[in-house]
């Protein structure tokens, strides 16, 4: 299949897949008013980073198997951490919230007044908030969700790093 092998149709249909990710999320935000917790937060974060690697991947299409495999490592670097961000979210919402520490200051305000290590921790543990399930789609989740789409970068990164097509750029 000549699209399985094409690093130019991959990236494409990899940025066009972030693209809509991230205008769903917004879409949850402001017009369905579901306020994301940090993790959502940090997730969105992954999806824009692996729509900017397949960005990038696009423009410069490498025509040798080592330029390919840069990116394919990269993005199935970042979709692993996309997985642990997911899986941690949803661990996390299979407890009650009171077994959660509360939630903290908003983002911005601990962007300024800490550190962006503690930020990144305080994020990364969850709040009350993250256990709040405001929607989910047959029987999953948003983090649900989130894991398989973060599982299908990681196949999207396999796939690139296998490709056989390597002199033939688009």
């Amino acid at each position: 299949m000549f699209f399985l092998s094409n690093l130019r149709v991959l990236s494409a249909i990899t940025v066009l897949v972030s693209i809509a990710l991230l205008a769903s999320a917004y879409y949850f935000e402001l017009v369905l008013e579901l306020e994301p917790c940090p993790m959502c937060i940090m997730q969105r974060i992954v999806v824009l980073a692996l729509g900017c690697i397949a960005l990038v991947a696009f423009f410069h299409n490498p025509s040798n198997s080592t330029g390919r495999k840069v990116y394919a490592s990269i993005a199935g670097i970042t979709s692993i951490i996309g997985v642990a961000i997911a899986v941690r979210h949803s661990w996390i919402q299979a407890f009650p919230p009171e077994d959660i520490p509360s939630c903290g200051a908003p983002l911005d305000y601990m962007l300024e007044i800490m550190p962006f290590q503690e930020v990144l921790s305080a994020m990364l543990t969850g709040t009350a908030s993250c256990t709040d399930i405001s929607w989910n789609f047959l029987g999953l989740t948003m983090p649900n969700w989130m894991i398989i789409v973060f599982i299908g970068y990681g196949i999207y990164s396999i796939l690139v790093w296998l490709s056989k097509n390597v002199d033939k750029p688009l």
